[in-house]
């Protein structure tokens, strides 16, 4: 396989690829320039639409001549722009190094996890989605559910990604898991489940923003791991806050802003116990005394 690049605005890289797939170029791949922004709820990103960024082609055969000339003619660019190299796999998929927490766990692959003991690990092989365990959030409320007993109780993990905290919380016990996501992660987390040697967990897709009635249960332990306002807004919509036998996880937040959840509990009438951060990133345990 060939790999072919190119740089080139990234205005002109979003006009030319259906043209490039038109002629046959089906894989190609470019990452478009970013600003990391803060605003009142965290972090955003913003294009640079002006920036000029890699445009990398991808091919199985090469034929240098043909190739060159209808490139020039797509791309409209000087022939000595274009860069190829011969490549010997396409792979896309990223390697993970174990992750150490802090209380003597470890999040390992499927091919490394003899490497541990089986009481003390989580195997996660990430599909993409949220929650690799690298992510200070994930970590943090990882460190509140592993020393904790979940034996018997209840748990719905909101906004599970790939369902890590789920796999943490039957592997401490819990009985019942409910997870909720707005995408579609249920394949995912249940082939997490199978790697971990656990029962299938039960996999919700849903917008709990919008979709106000869809939580009919309560739970012993609610984990809210997405963002500070998305966090005020499924508490209100779902109306959590009544739930006062209920022990919350809350993590997505900031240090500028996570006392906005923190204010919303405590008028609620729970208790902060216990709060957590990394870095910029702010994790609070809550109970009702």
């Amino acid at each position: 396989m060939y790999e072919i690049t190119v740089k080139l605005p990234t205005k002109k890289i979003e006009r030319i690829i259906t043209h490039l797939y038109q002629k046959g170029y089906y894989q190609t791949f470019y990452e478009v320039p970013l600003d990391v922004v803060t605003d009142s709820n965290g972090y955003a990103f913003v294009e640079k639409r002006n920036e000029t960024t890699e445009l990398n082609i991808y091919i199985d055969e090469y034929i240098e001549a043909r190739e060159r000339r209808q490139l020039v003619e797509l791309l409209a660019i000087d022939e000595s722009s274009l860069v190829v190299k011969e490549i010997e796999e396409l792979n896309y998929q990223q390697s993970f190094d174990d992750i150490f927490l802090e209380n003597g766990w470890v999040i390992t692959t499927p091919d490394r996890k003899n490497h541990y003991d089986k009481e003390k690990r989580i195997v996660l092989d990430s599909q993409g989605n949220f929650g690799t365990g690298y992510h200070e959030t994930t970590k943090d409320c990882l460190y509140f559910i592993l020393q904790n007993d979940f034996t018997g109780l209840s748990v719905a993990d909101i906004g599970a990604g790939s369902g890590v905290l789920s796999v943490a919380s039957v592997l401490k016990g819990a009985s019942t898991i409910d997870t909720y996501d707005i995408q579609p992660v249920e394949r995912e987390i249940l082939y997490q489940c199978e790697l971990n040697g656990v029962r299938p967990v039960n996999v919700i897709q849903s917008d709990l923003i919008k979709n106000k009635n869809r939580m009919n249960k309560k739970y012993d332990w609610i984990f809210l791991n997405i963002g500070t306002q998305e966090n005020i807004d499924i508490l209100n919509a779902q109306r959590l806050l009544d739930c006062k036998d209920t022990t919350f996880i809350t993590s997505g937040m900031l240090e500028w802003n996570s006392h906005r959840v923190e204010t919303l509990f405590e008028e609620a009438g729970f208790l902060l116990k216990e709060k957590k951060q990394s870095n910029e990133w702010v994790t609070c345990l809550f109970t009702c005394p």
